[in-house]
């Protein structure tokens, strides 16, 4: 039987795989970069509409389709998971499940961005501090599930039905 991973195990995985969401969104911004300066000149101006549909569709959305195949596989593992030997299991669907995880353990990143591009374009009103603020309770409520929990388990994992185990 598979025994649940430890916390720092999920931890150190958490971090490996942050690393490479960074590697990842560092070359997304010197490709569009790059992509803005032959196409246009520069950056373009782009409305607060523009902009959180570019946020998503290039940034949210490909890590959540990502890890969802990741962990719907085979292998049941990020990237850092698979260097820690952990993997997500599942009691039945995996691909399902996996999305269900994944949109659900993205969902502070996402509404962190909303709130910050609708601060930029609304000089931080009501909605944009509500949307951070739900964003950092989501991600503190998050890791302390994580931390207090036997299981270790937080949100996306309960309402996915999923254990982390070695």
């Amino acid at each position: 039987m598979e025994s649940v991973a430890t916390r720092k195990q999920r931890f150190i995985a958490l971090l490996i795989d942050w690393l490479c969401i960074s590697t990842y969104l560092i070359l997304l911004l010197g490709i569009m970069q790059l992509v803005y300066w032959l196409a246009f000149n520069g950056t373009p101006a782009f409305s607060n509409g523009q902009t959180q549909l570019i946020a998503t569709l290039t940034s949210v959305l490909p890590v959540i389709i990502l890890f969802s195949i990741m962990e719907g596989g085979s292998r049941a593992s990020t990237f850092g998971k698979r260097i820690k030997r952990l993997k997500v299991s599942y009691p039945d669907h995996p691909i399902m499940r996996s999305t269900i995880r994944n949109i659900a353990k993205f969902l502070p990143w996402q509404l962190g961005h909303m709130g910050v591009i609708h601060g930029m374009y609304h000089d931080f009103n009501w909605l944009a501090m509500t949307l951070i603020s739900i964003s950092m309770l989501l991600a503190f409520l998050y890791i302390i599930m994580v931390v207090i929990r036997q299981d270790h388990r937080h949100v996306a994992d309960l309402l996915a039905g999923t254990t982390v185990v070695k």
